[in-house]
């Protein structure tokens, strides 16, 4: 178990230090009332019963209702303390977990996988809640009783202390097989968690997928292998720790009758223990199995939640691989003409160690001059998107420089970077909210006028106003509420609505009729005029009108040129053509 996990995770409560110490203080004045009874009940009875002395009975009955008061008193004040700790750690880990993948990078969140960051904000974070409470609320009270209960009978039944030591000797035994056996399966069961949860997003995502294949079996069946898998992985540690509670409550009680057996014989043989010593170190005996079930009890939660929070550590200390230069060249978004230049570019995308391998960009050297509509096109995974994706500096060029006018974009910050850029990604990804709020989202403070300009670019007005809400229409999540064409649409006037010096639309109207698509570049190049333009297609209709067509293979580029120029010279160039234009077919992908 990594105790630095636990010193990191106890210094979110540095300002509120002093709240534990009142949680310990409430914890000693607790233990020392339940240490307390069982010595009255001793006296109780040698003095009191034994003795027949009613007075005695009254006075030691009455201290001992007093002590079982305060020490319940203190426990509830603890838990009220548990409680408030528990729920302010797991929003402080929330918070921290959250706004930290705000800052990853496209790469980091590759590794990481949705599902996974998914499980870790929710599952991860649960577990070390309740670990926190139960920590607070009985863990710190363990070593008190253990240490009280100890002394306490040194001094009253040391003829019975051997079968303390047993008892402990048998428990810390039991703790070690524990420790060996349990704790790196909570590690693999929370792997096997992620595999569950990944194989339930994808499935739910691609649903209506599933169900057009009539692949509802093959779905079933990876479903219940990830299901099992977890089950098998979880099966060992969970059958540890039920059996770790009945053995210590069977070692405790074979303690118990212990003390009551030779201590018995010690009674009779007149040794000087008294009737009350025996009874009091029972009742010791079984408030010493009070600490031993408690750790038995928290010891299950401290061990999932360490690797819990091995796992939200990872995230909280992840660096991202996009970080702002200490030295940012200053930009003023109204004085940037948005002339990009690709300068001898080549890039890797980075494996799980953060290390690249294996390019998919070659010696890239492009240039769009200001107002320009480049039109990249080629097969899939040729390396347009790629590309693109280096503009906003959603990677880093592994050789070369990327550069709006004559600045590396390295040597921007990102945020000045990002305001002058707008992009459409191949997914349409809208946020549950209202129209304007979709069409809005880069620049909330826009007038309606505005707004109205980009959504009539996008071709999205005409629809929006056959809603009775109008822009003020409820967009469900993901825009589950609006065909593929209209989450394009929608998230085309978004891109537009920022006035970008450069306007990337990556594959955004494949949704989208001919006509449509028609109407949409018409509109752009209108709106547009001053704004260097990227478009990736897989169609030659979505590029067919750019100032000029870069067509990529193999992460190269083989060819530029207008679409004269390349019908009439670049044989891949008319196959492609052939092949969606050609022949009276007017659609079709590249394969």
């Amino acid at each position: 178990m990594k105790v630095s996990n636990y010193k990191r995770l106890f210094t979110l409560f540095y300002g509120y230090r002093y709240w534990f110490v009142l949680s310990i203080v409430l914890n000693i004045i607790f233990v020392a009332g339940a240490l307390a009874i069982p010595a009255l009940s001793a006296a109780l009875i040698d003095y009191g019963i034994l003795e027949k002395d009613f007075g005695n009975v009254l006075d030691i009955g009455f201290l001992m209702l007093i002590a079982a008061l305060i020490a319940g008193v203190c426990q509830i004040a603890n838990a009220s303390i548990a409680v408030w700790a528990s729920e302010y750690c797991a929003h402080t880990l929330r918070k921290q977990t959250f706004e930290k993948i705000q800052t990853l990078s496209f790469g980091n969140i590759d590794r990481f996988r949705a599902s996974d960051l998914l499980v870790r904000l929710t599952t991860d974070i649960l577990n070390v809640k309740t670990a926190v409470m139960q920590t607070i609320m009985n863990l710190m009270q363990a070593p008190l009783l253990l240490i009280g209960t100890i002394i306490i009978l040194f001094y009253t039944a040391p003829s019975l202390m051997w079968i303390m030591v047993l008892l402990l000797i048998a428990f810390t035994i039991s703790l070690i097989v524990y420790f060996i056996i349990v704790e790196p399966q909570f590690s693999r069961k929370q792997e096997k968690v992620d595999g569950v949860n990944k194989a339930l997003r994808e499935t739910l995502t691609g649903i209506r997928v599933v169900k057009a294949f009539v692949r509802q079996q093959y779905e079933i069946d990876k479903y219940r292998n990830a299901t099992e898998e977890l089950r098998i992985t979880a099966l060992r540690p969970q059958h540890v720790m039920a059996y770790l509670m009945p053995t210590v409550i069977a070692i405790s009680f074979l303690g118990f009758g212990g003390v009551y057996y030779f201590g018995g014989v010690e009674v009779l043989c007149n040794t000087g223990l008294q009737i009350g010593n025996v009874t009091s170190a029972a009742q010791y005996i079984l408030i010493l199995m009070m600490p031993l079930l408690i750790i038995a009890i928290v010891l299950p939660f401290i061990t999932q939640a360490n690797s819990s929070l091995t796992r939200i550590f990872e995230i909280l200390d992840a660096t991202p691989e996009i970080r702002d230069p200490p030295h940012l060249v200053p930009i003023t978004p109204s004085d940037m003409k948005g002339r990009v230049v690709f300068d001898n570019v080549s890039f890797a995308y980075r494996n799980e160690k953060g290390e690249p391998e294996g390019e998919v960009l070659h010696d890239i050297n492009l240039i769009a001059e200001p107002g320009e509509t480049i039109g990249f096109l080629g097969a899939t995974g040729c390396g347009k998107t790629s590309l693109i994706s280096l503009i906003p500096r959603f990677y880093d060029v592994t050789k070369g420089k990327v550069t709006i006018d004559g600045i590396d974009v390295r040597d921007m910050s990102q945020k000045s970077l990002r305001s002058l850029i707008g992009i459409c990604l191949q997914e349409p990804v809208l946020f549950s909210g209202t129209i304007r709020q979709s069409v809005t989202f880069g620049s909330p403070d826009m007038t309606d006028d505005e707004m109205l300009i980009a959504s009539e670019a996008a071709d999205a007005h005409g629809f929006v106003m056959n809603i009775p809400e109008e822009y003020d229409g409820k967009v469900a999540r993901r825009g589950a509420n609006f065909s593929g064409g209209q989450r394009q649409r929608l998230s085309i006037a978004r891109a537009l609505a920022v006035r970008p010096k450069v306007l990337i639309l990556d594959d955004s109207t494949s949704a989208c009729d001919v006509a449509t698509e028609a109407r949409i570049q018409d509109a752009i190049t209108k709106n547009m005029k001053d704004a260097t333009k990227f478009i990736v297609a897989q169609r030659i209709s979505s590029v067919i009108t750019a100032d000029r067509i870069v067509l990529m293979d193999q992460g190269r580029i083989i060819a530029t040129g207008t679409h004269a120029e390349l019908l009439a010279e670049n044989s891949l160039y008319q196959e492609i053509y052939e092949s969606q234009l050609g022949a009276g077919l007017h659609s079709g992908g590249i394969e």
